[in-house]
Formats: structure tokens, C-alpha cells, sequence
């Protein structure tokens, strides 16, 4: 089999140089297109402030005791990483499955299945946090951030990055044909964007509906980061903080689980 010329490793030292291994291969994949890359993470933020956040405010005038384009900004820094390691570990990671055989080759290397997966999620989450640091930028320069604790912001987006990694790997073990992932995208993903507090208050929504939507992980990957643009901290945020941490740490051994087991057969 021959070895993918993205992933070099001699013999190994230590686990930890073999997961850093895997990560700088994802990295100098990304790197070789980096202005198409960076394109999203860029400009979508750009129109949403501009044709929702500033076309917006004037009619609606303060939501949560702020304007529009404010409020909806930490919105924008939420969804940059979720849709960011969506796609990168559902399509993304199928075609390297199923078309690129990635996989093969980095496992015919020293390189165990679960170093494999990590350096993996450590990608998409460090790319995610970049695209909300990204975002962050870009609504600061229409003055949309009211608070150096902004840049706290990448530290939930790489939080939001390995959540949403592992929920694309858990369905991307089960996907068998590559159009499925609409069903994912569009009744998981698309729900999330509108009824998680991003573009609205949670509590518009009915009871029944908002809490659901307290239960998934972006609610709270929302209330932390606008925390941060505002500076507006409450006793709250430490379930926040636990909500999201404890999403990862279920998602994790069912994701490792289920795509070794498509994998490794």
C-alpha cells in the first residue's frame, strides 16, 4: 500500500509525538489550499452581520439589552467551528475513508487507530478555534465585541470543534452512502443554527422546545462565548462549562468505538 505523502513518520518515540504526527499531516493538507480554505470562515460571518446583524438592527432595536448586530455576533463565533467540524469529519472524513484510503495508509505506519483519531480531533478542533478567532476579528472591526475577554472565545471554539468532530465521526461510521449526510446537516445541524440561541433568544421558543434546546451542546458553547464579548459573567456559566465538557467526554468512546469498528474490520 502506498504511504499518503501527506503523513511522514520514522520510527517512533512516544505516543505523543506519533498523535502530533497525524495532526501536522491534516495541517499541511489544509495549508496547500489555505485562501480557498479560509474564504468561509471569513466572509460568511461578513454577510451574516451585514445582511441579518446591520440590516436587522434598525428595525429591531435591543435585544437582551443590546443591539441586534451585538447580540447576534457571539451567535456567529458559536456556528463558525460547529459547521467548521461538521463538514470536516462527515464528508471530509468519508472521502478519506472511502475514496482516499487515508486511513490505510497512516495505519500501515506505527500509528495506532486511537493516536489516528486524536491527532485527527485535535485538528478539526484547533481549526475550529481559528475560525472563531477569525470571526471574533471580523465582528470586532465593526465594534460588535465589547470586551478583551473575547479572546477567550477559541478556547470554547476548540470545545465546540471536538463535540461537533465526534458527533460527524459517530454518524460518519454509520453513513454507507455519502448523500446521507443531508439527513444529518439538515435535521441535526440546521435546527441547532436557528433555535440555540445564536440569532435569537432561547426564550422565545416554548417551553417545551427550549428545553430540549438546553440539553444540546451549542446553547451553552452560545452562552459562553457572548459572556465573553460582554463581559457579562454569572454563576451560570459553570454548567455551561460542564455541559460541553461532559459532551465530549460521553461522545469520545462512542465515536472512538463505533469508527474503529467501520475501520478496523
Amino acid at each position: 500500500m502506498t504511504p499518503d505523502r501527506g503523513f511522514e513518520l520514522a520510527r517512533p518515540a512516544s505516543g505523543l509525538v506519533r498523535v502530533l504526527a497525524v495532526w501536522k499531516r491534516f495541517r499541511r493538507v489544509y495549508f496547500k489550499f489555505l485562501l480557498a480554505n479560509m474564504i468561509p470562515p471569513v466572509l460568511e460571518p461578513l454577510f451574516f452581520i451585514l445582511g441579518l446583524g446591520v440590516g436587522l438592527s434598525a428595525y429591531l432595536g435591543l435585544v437582551d439589552g443590546v443591539e441586534y448586530a451585538v447580540f447576534l455576533a457571539p451567535g456567529m463565533m458559536a456556528i463558525s467551528p460547529m459547521w467548521s467540524a461538521s463538514f470536516e469529519t462527515t464528508y471530509g472524513t468519508y472521502m478519506r475513508m472511502e475514496y482516499e484510503h487515508i486511513y490505510d495508509a497512516i495505519l500501515a505506519s506505527p500509528v495506532s487507530f486511537g493516536e489516528m483519531m486524536l491527532g485527527e480531533t485535535l485538528w478539526v478542533s484547533s481549526k475550529a478555534a481559528a475560525f472563531s478567532l477569525v470571526v471574533v476579528g471580523v465582528t470586532a472591526l465593526f465594534g460588535l465585541v465589547h470586551s478583551w475577554w473575547a479572546l477567550l472565545v477559541p478556547v470554547a471554539g476548540f470545545v465546540t470543534g471536538a463535540i461537533y468532530a465526534l458527533m460527524g465521526i459517530i454518524v460518519t461510521s454509520k453513513v454507507r452512502e455519502i448523500n446521507n449526510f443531508n439527513f444529518y446537516m439538515t435535521g441535526v445541524l440546521t435546527p441547532q443554527f436557528y433555535f440555540c440561541g445564536a440569532v435569537f433568544p432561547l426564550e422565545q421558543l416554548p417551553p417545551l422546545l427550549r428545553s430540549v434546546c438546553y440539553v444540546l451542546p451549542l446553547t451553552h458553547v452560545v452562552e459562553l462565548m457572548r459572556s465573553f464579548c460582554l463581559a457579562d459573567f454569572h454563576s451560570g456559566l459553570w454548567i455551561n462549562v460542564v455541559v460541553c465538557l461532559a459532551w465530549a467526554a460521553v461522545l469520545w468512546p462512542l465515536a472512538e468505538r463505533l469508527l474503529r469498528r467501520r475501520i478496523v474490520v
